[in-house]
């Protein structure tokens, strides 16, 4: 069951809008703006799920996802994509990526998706 979310979104409001959301349904959520924050959080702790975004301004979420996979340090992952990115979420499933989800995101099926994994 996942209780623990890493949020790795280099936008900030939407970042905290995301992680207020999370906490309101009961989720325990840690976030991070880059890629260099993000590793120094999965060093230190191990997560049920990280939601990755592709663009951080660091680095990208595919070598997130790699080190996070190579390392086993998060349960599941769901990346995050502009709408019409479909290269990128092939290669986020071809990695390990459990999920991805189209940029504007829809609480909604956030929560759908959180809950189906």
């Amino acid at each position: 069951m996942i209780k623990n979310i890493l949020v790795v979104e280099d936008d900030v409001v939407f970042c905290k809008l995301l992680t207020r959301f999370l906490d309101k349904n009961q989720y325990r959520t840690h976030d991070a703006q880059s890629a260099k924050k993000a590793l120094s959080l999965l060093e230190k702790e191990s997560y049920d799920l990280a939601i990755l975004d592709y663009r951080l301004p660091d680095d990208n979420g595919l070598h997130i996802l790699e080190t996070i996979k190579r390392d086993n340090k998060v349960g599941k992952v769901i990346m995050i994509t502009r709408y019409g990115d479909e290269e990128v979420a092939s290669k986020a499933i071809e990695l390990g990526a459990d999920a991805y989800i189209s940029k504007p995101i829809n609480p909604d099926e956030l929560l759908t998706v959180i809950r189906g994994l």
